[in-house]
C-alpha cells in the first residue's frame, strides 16, 4: 500500500527590510514541507542582524508544531537580540493552534484575542 499525499498549496513568503526591521508575510501552510524554507529565512535575517520581526499570518492557512517551533525559534532568537518578534493578524483556525498550544499568552499576537 502506498499513501500518496498532495499538497494543495505550499508556502510563500515575501520579507521586506529597513534597518533592523523586517516585515515577514507568509501565505499558505506553515508545516512539515515547509518550516525548513521559513528557517532558512530566518537564519538569513539573523545573520543580517535583524532584531525587530513582524510577522503577518493574515494569508497563513495552516501551522502545525514544526512550523510553530520555527516561530518559536524566532521569537527567541529575537529576544535574546533585545528585539521582539510580533505576529500579525493570524487567521481564526491558526490563531486556535497558538491558543491550544499554550504560545497565545507567550507570543505577542495582534490583534489580541479580545480585540479579534
Amino acid at each position: 500500500m502506498t499513501l500518496l499525499v498532495s499538497r494543495e498549496k505550499s508556502l510563500d513568503t515575501e520579507i521586506r527590510q529597513v534597518e533592523h526591521h523586517a516585515l515577514v508575510m507568509l501565505d499558505g501552510e506553515l508545516d512539515t514541507a515547509t518550516a525548513a524554507q521559513l528557517f532558512e529565512m530566518f537564519a538569513e535575517l539573523a545573520r543580517e542582524g535583524i532584531q525587530h520581526v513582524a510577522l503577518n499570518l493574515a494569508e497563513l492557512d495552516f501551522i502545525d508544531s514544526t512550523g510553530i517551533s520555527v516561530v518559536v525559534a524566532e521569537h527567541k532568537r529575537v529576544e535574546s537580540m533585545g528585539g521582539e518578534l510580533i505576529i500579525f493578524s493570524p487567521r481564526p483556525r491558526v490563531r486556535k493552534v497558538l491558543e491550544v498550544t499554550g504560545l497565545g499568552n507567550y507570543l505577542n499576537i495582534r490583534p489580541g484575542k479580545r480585540e479579534a
